[in-house]
């Protein structure tokens, strides 16, 4: 049972990371998005986010997600349509570690230069207190 809780409080976590993350991109423009989740069984392995431009579909942003054995997040990806090389391209990766009461959160932009994820990545480490609340213990960049 906690264990359950405690997954949904990481996943939540992580929506609101994204959601945060896309809300300057959501305000700037205001059309409207129309999204296709892939589900296996009851998880969720992509999820593919397309512009609706009076009623035309264009494809915006792409997340696939990994689970640990416990069907817990461990890996939330994200890649940027590229109109130009007709392709996904890489943008962050967001991975979850758990242990014990604590969830660590690893966040990494894509570098295209060195065609690799950056090595500065950003953490943020949250607990999960006994009335299950979700509390941030630190954050490091």
């Amino acid at each position: 049972m906690k264990t359950n809780l405690f997954s949904k409080a990481v996943v939540m976590v992580a929506v609101v990371m994204a959601s945060v993350m896309n809300f300057s991109a959501s305000a700037s423009n205001p059309t409207g998005y129309v999204k296709n989740e892939e589900m296996t069984g009851e998880l969720m392995t992509a999820k593919t986010i397309f512009r609706n431009e009076d009623g035309h579909l264009f494809r915006h942003l792409r997340y696939t997600y990994t689970y640990d054995n416990e069907n817990r997040v461990a890996s939330k990806e994200a890649s940027k349509w590229d109109s130009e090389k007709e392709a996904w391209v890489p943008y962050f990766k967001l991975d979850v570690e758990y242990t014990g009461n604590e969830v660590e959160l690893s966040y990494a932009r894509w570098n295209s230069r060195s065609n690799a994820y950056d090595s500065k990545v950003e953490k943020t480490v949250y607990e999960v207190n006994d009335e299950n609340a979700t509390l941030m213990l630190a954050s490091t960049k």
